[in-house]
């Protein structure tokens, strides 16, 4: 009888993975990808009204505002969901915009500890690239705060 049983439960666990692959499959984010194609020239300087105000994303709040000269910018993360970037719930960052235009911008903090580079889209929202120091990547897309 346990031999039996024991050949059964083999003939069991040996077919769980033809089982598994007819399970549906759930698409996965894939890693951050280049940015769309800019809807503007960003050759030419801008002021950045557009990029002006309060933006969120999925766990995050950004808020772009005028110092001095330039632009300034500030993320608050709301999650602490494991994004590679190596942050934690209630994170905040602070930095410049270093590079506007039109519709795209490019953004700095802490000498190289933080890039994001982003893309006003046709539909209003922002695709951005952001990578840390340590060469992780993560993707957010912005829309305006309601």
């Amino acid at each position: 009888m346990r031999v039996a049983s024991l050949a059964a439960t083999l003939m069991l666990v040996c077919g769980l993975p033809a089982l598994a692959e007819n399970l549906p499959q759930f698409p996965k984010a894939g890693p951050p990808g280049s940015l769309p194609e800019a809807i503007c020239d960003t050759s030419s300087p801008n002021a950045g009204g557009w990029l002006l105000g309060r933006w969120v994303s999925p766990h995050s709040r950004w808020e772009f505002v005028r110092q001095g000269n330039g632009m300034a910018w500030i993320l608050d993360r709301k999650g602490s969901v494991d994004d590679g970037m190596g942050w934690s719930a209630g994170t905040r960052i602070e930095g410049a915009v270093t590079a506007l235009s039109g519709c795209s911008f490019t953004l700095g903090a802490g000498d190289g500890q933080f890039t994001m580079d982003g893309v006003l889209t046709d539909g209003g929202k922002v695709y951005a690239v952001a990578a840390n120091s340590k060469g992780k990547t993560a993707r957010f897309l912005l829309r305006r705060e309601r």
